[in-house]
C-alpha cells in the first residue's frame, strides 16, 4: 500500500489547504513583505475560507514562519546533499554559498520570501547557522581559513550571501549574468575568509559552472 493511499483523506485535505496557505503566503510575503498583508489577502490567494486560516496557523506570524521553515528546510537538504562526504572547508563553504545563491537565480520568489522572513538570520550563535560556523570552525584547523573572530566571520559571510541573493532574486533590474556574479560573490566571501584571491576564484567559478550547466540540460 502506498504511503498517500495509507494517509486518510482528511489529512491529505488538511495538507493541500496547509500547502495552498504557504505557497499563497510566499508569494505574497515576496511581493509585498509581510507587514502589508492581511490574513484575507493570504486566503483569498490560497482560494480557502478565513475560518480555515485559523485550523492551521494561530496568526500571520504562525504561518510567516512555517514559511520561512519549508523554505529553510528545503535550502539546507540541498546543502547537505552536495556537501555529503566532503571534508574540505573550502569546498564545503563554495558548494553552500553556491546552493544559495543558485536557488535566488532559479526561484527567485522563493528567496525574496526568505529574505524577508529572516531578520534573524545573522545572529552568528543561532541554531539555523550552526553549519555554516561548523564548516568555518573546520576552516580554521585545517588551516584553510584564517579570521581573526569567528562570530565576524559568520556574519560576514551570511551578510555576503544574502545581499547577493537578494540582488539575483530581483526581476525589475536583473542581473546580466547571473551566474558569472554568482562566482564573484562567492571569491569574495571566501577570500574573506583567508583563502588566496585566486584560489578563492577559482573554486568559486568551478562550484557555479556546476550550477550552470544544469541548467542548460
Amino acid at each position: 500500500m502506498s504511503e498517500t493511499a495509507a494517509t486518510p483523506r482528511g489529512t491529505r485535505k488538511r495538507e493541500r489547504t496547509r500547502g495552498e496557505l504557504v505557497a499563497a503566503a510566499e508569494r505574497l510575503v515576496a511581493q509585498r513583505g509581510l507587514d502589508a498583508l492581511s490574513i484575507d489577502e493570504i486566503t483569498e490567494a490560497a482560494d480557502v475560507a478565513k475560518g480555515t486560516f485559523y485550523t492551521h496557523f494561530q496568526d500571520k506570524d504562525d504561518l510567516a514562519a512555517a514559511v520561512a521553515r519549508q523554505i529553510r528546510l528545503d535550502l539546507e537538504e540541498r546543502i547537505t546533499r552536495m556537501n555529503h562526504g566532503v571534508k574540505d572547508a573550502g569546498v564545503r563553504m563554495a558548494n553552500g554559498l553556491a546552493t544559495v545563491l543558485d536557488f535566488a537565480i532559479r526561484q527567485p520568489v522563493r528567496a525574496r520570501a526568505l529574505m524577508r522572513l529572516i531578520p534573524g538570520s545573522v545572529d552568528p550563535e543561532t541554531p539555523i547557522n550552526a553549519g555554516i560556523r561548523a564548516d568555518i570552525v573546520l576552516g580554521q584547523k585545517t588551516k584553510v581559513f584564517q579570521v581573526p573572530s569567528l562570530n565576524a566571520a559568520v556574519v560576514v559571510t551570511l551578510g555576503t550571501a544574502m545581499s547577493a541573493a537578494m540582488r539575483l532574486a530581483e526581476t525589475h533590474a536583473p542581473v546580466a549574468a547571473p551566474y558569472d556574479f554568482a562566482a564573484d560573490a562567492i571569491a569574495i566571501a571566501l577570500a574573506g575568509l583567508g583563502m588566496k584571491p585566486a584560489e578563492a576564484q577559482r573554486l568559486a567559478r568551478a562550484t557555479m559552472d556546476i550550477r550552470r550547466k544544469e541548467t542548460q540540460k
